[in-house]
């Protein structure tokens, strides 16, 4: 057996570990008010790639966290990355339809519902992560914990997502979306990266450069993500297309263009590559970052072309 079949293997066992305590992992539904107990259900049956999870899973075994803290942390950060986008696709912010190839949360279940849902898988991540933290030495404690407050705060995620919604039509620049992203997008999967080296026994320069890798794959991701929203259509990337242009969000097709917005993915791409051969130790250690690579958008074959797709 080669090692790329052993690992495969391993991920995909990691991967149906994960995706049980997904489904789990919310307790039972019995006792709860049954349109809220209908809306978690209809979240859970759709778990997404669950790359953060096996991610984090595997970098915290590998980081020495004890496998039940491992396991509760990685199902929290996928908790919290599947309520941002249950957040994401409200009205209020991108007015989505469609996620992840099913109508969303909110067009089935209502906008209220849809958010006491996001919030409840919030404060049960929150709690999933604690119990990785709380386990850890009580030097690392204090710094996990600070962690977490920075990537998910108002100067992370939350303050990301904030500065998505301030208004962008006829204004955009790549430097201006790409902190957005950063916010937004680096910061969740810094957390998924670096968490796990903080409350494990992650050297100082083992946390840098995976800060540095996480932060230019979530880069990646997002022009990834602008990408797919241009030239892909809603079957091909499982969610509502076209909705950065026509609600004046950050974009880095709109902001420079399809061919230097192609060039900056793979940029990115690339220099995220260089940054995880620099990782102390056989690649091999570090294999689970691998899946946080994300391939090139290609067009739909059935799309109709539009200015922002025009020269592709």
């Amino acid at each position: 057996m080669t090692s790329e079949i052993w690992w495969n293997r391993r991920a995909g066992c990691v991967k149906a570990l994960m995706e049980g305590c997904f489904a789990n992992g919310m307790g039972r539904m019995d006792r709860v008010e049954p349109r809220m107990a209908a809306a978690v259900r209809d979240i859970l049956a759709r778990p997404g790639s669950m790359v953060r999870a096996v991610s984090a899973y595997l970098m915290g075994i590998e980081m020495g966290v004890p496998e039940q803290a491992a396991r509760a942390m990685a199902c929290g950060i996928e908790y919290l990355h599947t309520a941002s986008l249950v957040f994401d696709d409200l009205p209020a912010m991108d007015d989505a339809r469609t996620r992840r190839g099913a109508a969303c949360v909110h067009v089935i279940h209502g906008e209220a519902i849809s958010m006491l849902a996001a919030l409840a898988m919030i404060n049960r991540a929150y709690a999933m992560i604690w119990q990785c933290i709380g386990q850890a030495s009580p030097e690392r404690r204090g710094g996990a914990g600070d962690w977490v407050d920075a990537r998910l705060g108002l100067g992370g995620v939350i303050g990301g997502q904030a500065r998505d919604l301030s208004g962008w039509r006829g204004g955009q620049n790549a430097a201006g979306v790409s902190e957005v992203a950063a916010r937004k997008t680096g910061d969740l999967l810094r957390l998924t990266l670096v968490l796990p080296a903080i409350a494990g026994r992650g050297t100082s320069r083992e946390i840098q450069v995976l800060d540095r890798l996480a932060l230019l794959r979530g880069l990646a991701y997002q022009a990834a993500d602008d990408l797919k929203d241009v030239i892909s259509n809603e079957n091909d990337s499982g969610k509502t297309g076209g909705r950065d242009d026509l609600l004046g969000r950050p974009n880095f097709v709109i902001a420079e263009g399809l061919p230097a917005a192609m060039r900056r993915f793979r940029r990115l791409s690339d220099t995220g590559d260089r940054v995880q051969a620099a990782l102390p130790g056989p690649a091999s250690r570090w294999m689970m970052l691998d899946m946080l690579k994300v391939p090139m958008p290609t067009p739909a074959a059935d799309m109709a072309p539009s200015p922002l797709s025009a020269a592709i």
